[in-house]
């Protein structure tokens, strides 16, 4: 039997985790869309599609709790569909045809023939897209910050303000995730600055698009402050490889592994700064020929409007640097295009196919 499959987010990367997970056939998929057109298109490629969207609890909360298995993919700050996630995993944590003290009290008066697991419920797993700027330096200054990250210290994410970018809803699970114990298999995920397209889906990510539309807008390529902080950067499809690969080991592993008990996985191929990202965008379009010059700029305040506005420098400025330490130890490796070539060859082309009204963050591909 096939396991139950629901994706909240089936867009950049949760688009790629589904055309993974098909490729093996293990999996039925159960997907929400906004519209009938991406509804009519999964169906074609064998997922359930939902027409709905974060703000449908119910809707969420039912396909959570008819799934296996959950990932959220959508967006890190959306709070309430997180929490109709949660509910409907508890919710089919409590799913058994008796209560287990039923059970007790019939095993105390002789009545033996009802199987314990019945009282127990379904267990699910769920996989959460948090995002690494939850661990990012907003301290004074323009050198990359010292401190690095290990998704095999626990104890050092756990010591992250509350206020931190994520953090509450990362809270939610983790509060959850003590609630359920072992009828829940719960993850929080960071991705950094995650690269690459997909052709055939026409996705993109945020960061890097958003700077190379500021750069054809504005006619040169630039970077926040002096351009020394530094991101971890992976490519889309190693990140859905990575979610894949672990997805597997949870499914297999026994209640009693120590691991489970770190809620916590980075994945990153390695370390660039914003300068360097910018220096990327620059010879690309000026190969291009779309701008007059790769030399790069630092962006001034006056034009963060064009970018994400006052949180530019939360976004496409600051330090965040960790180490997929853990995921490095279960055997995966990056096997992608690094972030330069990516650019090249994946990401700008389809930017230079764009049209419509400029919209740094978000734009429509032909």
């Amino acid at each position: 039997m096939k396991s139950q499959v629901f994706v909240l987010g089936p867009g950049y990367v949760g688009r790629e985790i589904i055309d993974l997970l098909l490729s093996e056939g293990q999996y039925e998929i159960t997907t929400l869309v906004r519209r009938q057109a991406a509804a009519e298109e999964f169906e074609k490629d064998g997922v359930k599609a939902v027409l709905g969207d974060l703000n449908d609890a119910k809707v969420i909360q039912q396909l959570s709790a008819k799934s296996d298995v959950v990932f959220h993919t959508a967006t890190a700050d959306h709070l309430e569909s997180a929490q109709a996630i949660l509910a409907g995993i508890e919710e089919r944590a409590g799913q058994g045809m008796y209560t287990i003290d039923q059970v007790l009290t019939w095993y105390a008066t002789g009545r033996t023939n009802v199987d314990m697991m019945s009282c127990i419920g379904k267990k699910s797993i769920y996989v959460h897209q948090s995002g690494a700027s939850v661990l990012s330096d907003t301290s004074p200054g323009n050198n990359v910050n010292d401190e690095i990250y290990s998704d095999k210290s626990p104890s050092q994410i756990d010591s992250l303000s509350d206020k931190a970018p994520h953090r509450k809803i990362d809270l939610a699970i983790l509060k959850a995730r003590q609630k359920l114990g072992n009828k829940a298999r719960m993850f929080i995920w960071m991705p950094p600055i995650i690269y690459g397209s997909n052709s055939k889906h026409k996705r993109l990510s945020i960061q890097i698009p958003a700077l190379t539309r500021f750069a054809c807008k504005h006619g040169q390529a630039g970077y926040v402050g002096t351009g020394k902080k530094a991101w971890g950067a992976v490519h889309v499809r190693d990140l859905a490889k990575a979610y894949v690969q672990v997805l597997h080991w949870i499914e297999g592993a026994a209640d009693s592994d120590p691991e489970l008990q770190n809620p916590y996985f980075f994945c990153e191929s390695g370390e660039v700064t914003w300068g360097q990202v910018g220096t990327i965008i620059g010879k690309g379009l000026y190969k291009a020929g779309r701008i007059t010059t790769p030399d790069t700029r630092s962006i001034p305040e006056s034009e963060y409007v064009d970018l994400f506005g006052q949180f530019t420098p939360d976004v496409v400025g600051c330090s965040c640097r960790n180490r997929a330490d853990r995921l490095r130890s279960m055997g995966w490796k990056p096997e992608q295009l690094g972030i330069g070539e990516a650019f090249e060859k994946e990401d700008l082309p389809a930017l230079l196919a764009e049209k419509g009204e400029f919209k740094a963050s978000e734009m429509a591909l032909s």
